[in-house]
């Protein structure tokens, strides 16, 4: 397998792990997950809170459970679901041009966003870094 092919199989196997303990990583329910990978390093990194705040996280030691939201975690989370208008927003946002950029896959009620930050997607990047920093204070 060549340099970089493991990155390829990364995704569909932190998928199956998700899937495997549970939860909906597809977001499919009132679920919301956030997959962060590649940058030069081919970071991997994700956050799946379910609907009743359970919390998982998949970083470099694998897929585990966390400390689930705070009241105040979860009340911004809600208020940004609501702000998020999921059908209006694209499937995906990644510019051609550029190159070792990290991609943000964010999963929600069936809708799915890929987006590397090059365009302003309002209430979806603050949701995503809303994620993000839930995501930090787990790892």
């Amino acid at each position: 397998m060549k340099t970089g092919s493991w990155r390829i199989l990364a995704l569909p196997v932190s998928v199956l792990a998700l899937a495997g303990c549970g939860l909906d990583p597809l977001g499919s329910s009132d679920g919301v997950s956030l997959t962060v990978s590649g940058g030069i390093a081919g970071v991997q990194r994700g956050i799946d809170v379910a609907s009743d705040g359970e919390v998982r996280i998949t970083g470099r030691r694998g897929t585990r459970s966390a400390r689930a939201l705070s009241d105040a975690e979860r009340g911004t989370l809600d208020s940004l679901l609501d702000e998020v208008d999921f059908d209006e927003l694209p499937d995906r946002v990644v510019s051609d041009r550029a190159r070792d950029r990290f991609e943000y896959r964010l999963e929600h009620g069936g809708h799915t966003l890929v987006t590397d930050k090059s365009e302003d997607l309002g209430a979806a990047d603050d949701l995503i870094e809303h994620l993000q920093d839930c995501l930090n204070d787990r790892l």
